[in-house]
C-alpha cells in the first residue's frame, strides 16, 4: 500500500446532501430540545464531518472521542491538525444547550467559566506530564482549545460584544463557539460531496476512541508525524495531493 493510501469510510462513501440535511435536522432537534451533554456528544461522535472547517477532513488525523489525560481529565474530542509547520493537537469540551454563555447581567455563565478553566487545566496536565503525554499524544506541545456551549438566540448586541472581547483575551489558546456554529460546518460539507459518489476524505464518519488511540495512530497520522522539518511537512502534503489526484484520475478511466 501507498504511504498516502487510504481505505474511505463506507458511512462517508454514502454520504449525500439529503442525508446532510436529515442530520442537521436532528441535531437541531436535539439542541431545540436541550438535550444533554452526552446525547450530543455521542451525536457529534457518529457524525465528524460536523467539525469539518476545525478538523482538516481531507487531513492525516482521525477524530477521537473521550481521550483520558491519565485519570485525572477527559478530553471530549482530540484529533491533530497537519499544517505546514506540523502537527498541532486540537481538544473540544462539549457543553449542553442548556448552558448559557452569559448570566442575564451580561457576566460569563459559571458553565462557561468552568470550560474555560478546563481547558487551561488541560495545557497544565500536558506541561506537567509532558513525557507521558506524548506518548499517547504524539509531539503535543500546545493544545488549541475549542470550546462549544450554549445558542445563539440568546445574544443581544451587547452580548456579542463581550463575547468577542472575551474571545480575544483567550485567542492564543481557546476558541469558544456556539453549538449552533456545527450546523453550519455540516451544511459546507456539500460542498466536498460529489453526485453519486459521496464523500472521499479520509477522517472515518465515526470518532475513534481512546483506546484506538493508545494502540497507536493510523498509517497516514503515523507517516505524517515521521516529518520533523517544514520542508518536510510540504513534501509530505504535495506527495499526498499528487497521489489523490492520481487515484481520482485512475477512477475516472
Amino acid at each position: 500500500m501507498n504511504q498516502f493510501e487510504w481505505d474511505v469510510d463506507p458511512l462517508v462513501r454514502s454520504l449525500n446532501s439529503i442525508q446532510v440535511d436529515e442530520d442537521i435536522a436532528q441535531y437541531e432537534a436535539l439542541l431545540e430540545s436541550n438535550a444533554t451533554e452526552p446525547k450530543i456528544h455521542d451525536f457529534l461522535a457518529g457524525h465528524s464531518y460536523f467539525f469539518n472547517n476545525y478538523i482538516r477532513l481531507f487531513g492525516p488525523s482521525p477524530m477521537y472521542s473521550k481521550v483520558k489525560l491519565g485519570s485525572d481529565f477527559e478530553v471530549d474530542f482530540a484529533w491533530f491538525d497537519g499544517g505546514s509547520f506540523g502537527a498541532e493537537w486540537r481538544f473540544v469540551e462539549i457543553e449542553p444547550p442548556s448552558h448559557r454563555i452569559f448570566t442575564n447581567t451580561g457576566q460569563p455563565s459559571a458553565q462557561l467559566t468552568h470550560a474555560i478553566q478546563q481547558v487551561r487545566d488541560w495545557h497544565a496536565w500536558i506541561h506537567n506530564n509532558i513525557q507521558y503525554a506524548r506518548k499517547l499524544l504524539p509531539k503535543i506541545e500546545y493544545p488549541m482549545g475549542y470550546v462549544f456551549i450554549g445558542r445563539r438566540s440568546e445574544f443581544t448586541p451587547t452580548k456579542l460584544n463581550k463575547l468577542r472581547r472575551l474571545c480575544y483575551e483567550n485567542r492564543m489558546f481557546l476558541e469558544i463557539h456556539t453549538l449552533d456554529t456545527l450546523s453550519g460546518c455540516a451544511r459546507s460539507v456539500k460542498a466536498l460531496i460529489k453526485e453519486r459518489e459521496g464523500g472521499n476524505w479520509y477522517v472515518p464518519m465515526r470518532a475513534l476512541s481512546h483506546n484506538d488511540l493508545s494502540q497507536g495512530l493510523p498509517p497516514l497520522a503515523h507517516q505524517f508525524m515521521k516529518y520533523d522539518i517544514p520542508e518536510q511537512f510540504t513534501h509530505f502534503r504535495v506527495e499526498q495531493r499528487e497521489f489523490k489526484y492520481v487515484e481520482e484520475d485512475n477512477e475516472v478511466f
